[in-house]
């Protein structure tokens, strides 16, 4: 049982993440190392500054662009839209080790669908992948077969219910994107054949793979039910459990008591292996609010003592802060959080708002960083960096009692 100060473990988390900058990762393979390293990114279709996949690789990749992104998923074939802990982005090569996971997903998908009247769904499966192979890549809206009802989301065609279905189980993969539409055509035509081969493991094998596989997606995690340990096989405590206790008996991952703690952690090798208690220089970087680190949020605030709740579905009159909310990480801290106006709208990276933590001092080391960083982010986001917005900055830091 390893032991860690709650600053150690902080600055694992900070340094697996590459979120203090220290391994260097720059442009399209930037991405490709922090992908090839955490595996699953989640996928969210709202933009106002940069959609959550984007902001993710943005905050661990200097020199990332939103194009990166699209050629690893849409040209090299190196990622893949699927579902994980929830709709996410993945590496290809893990598609066919998902097979558990699809076919779980494939019988709830099945009696959800069936439960919400679009059975008829299942009557069109066939006839959906015929169109689509003489057809080719497709959309929800180019097959338009049967009566539109309630899916959820929003009303939908049992064609559309049949292409969901059919994704789910892996039959259908996304093969490119027309903002956030998904075209849809057969995973052979999509995947190279190398992702396609079937990985043979046992149930108890694949608990093993899985449980270890989300642990690296964020580094370092207690063993308490989460949004990091969300979805199928992970999200069941026993089986968990028992797998965590396997994979530590075979040292494949690390048991770990972080100071002030009750909870169990555990950690892949490599990260307790990258605790060095250097004095590197902060840096700041803005976090996606469907962040990795970000994942279990009641960890975040044991560790970091930072509260932090994503307030997109929250009633305007009950919001704390704002609609689209950025954590903002110092260092190894949690030093303020910001709201960006809509940079669609605003034609600019423009502050709407900018929270202060208690506590914090903004000293001149800290406020240079923070203007490297916005000038980083509107590189990202290909705009003008509006000038007042490190006067709206001072002026919170000032404003504060």
């Amino acid at each position: 049982m390893i032991e860690l100060s709650q600053r150690q473990a902080r600055e694992a988390l900070v340094r697996w993440h590459n979120l203090d900058g220290a391994d260097g990762f720059r442009g399209l393979d930037g991405a490709r190392a922090v992908m090839d390293r955490l595996g699953t990114i989640q996928f969210d279709p709202l933009n106002v500054a940069g959609r959550n996949a984007e902001l993710v690789l943005q905050a661990r990749v200097r020199g990332f662009k939103p194009e990166h992104l699209r050629r690893l998923l849409y040209e090299e074939r190196f990622l893949v839209d699927g579902f994980d802990k929830e709709m996410c982005i993945y590496t290809a090569k893990d598609f066919p080790a998902f097979a558990p996971i699809r076919a779980r997903r494939s019988e709830d998908g099945r009696r959800w669908m069936e439960g919400r009247g679009q059975g008829e769904g299942f009557l069109m499966l066939d006839e959906v992948l015929d169109i689509i192979r003489q057809r080719g890549p497709s959309s929800l809206s180019d097959i338009p077969i049967g009566e539109s009802k309630d899916f959820g989301w929003g009303p939908r065609r049992p064609s559309g219910a049949a292409i969901e279905y059919l994704f789910a189980a892996g039959k259908l993969c996304v093969c490119d994107k027309a903002g956030v539409q998904r075209l849809f055509d057969l995973t052979e035509r999509v995947l190279p054949q190398e992702c396609l081969e079937a990985v043979e493991r046992s149930p108890e094998d694949f608990e093993d793979w899985y449980v270890k596989r989300r642990l690296g997606c964020v580094g370092l995690l207690w063993n308490r039910r989460g949004g990091a340990w969300q979805g199928y096989v992970v999200g069941d405590d026993q089986a968990r459990k028992a797998a965590l206790s396997r994979l530590s008996e075979r040292g494949e991952i690390v048991p770990c008591r972080v100071e002030g703690q009750k909870a169990p952690f555990y950690a892949l090798p490599e990260v307790i292996d990258g605790i060095s208690g250097d004095n590197r220089r902060p840096s700041c970087r803005f976090i996606a609010p469907l962040d990795n680190l970000m994942w279990d949020r009641a960890m975040i605030e044991a560790l970091f003592g930072f509260r932090y709740r994503w307030e997109v579905y929250t009633q305007v009159s009950k919001r704390e802060y704002g609609y689209y909310v950025l954590p903002v990480l110092y260092g190894s801290r949690f030093v303020a959080r910001f709201e960006p106006e809509p940079v669609g709208k605003a034609g600019c990276l423009r502050v709407k708002g900018w929270w202060w933590e208690d506590g914090v001092g903004a000293s001149r080391a800290m406020l240079t960083a923070v203007e490297a960083a916005l000038a980083r982010f509107a590189r990202f986001l290909d705009v003008e960096n509006d000038p007042e917005n490190m006067a709206i900055i001072s002026k919170a830091a000032e404003a504060r009692p």
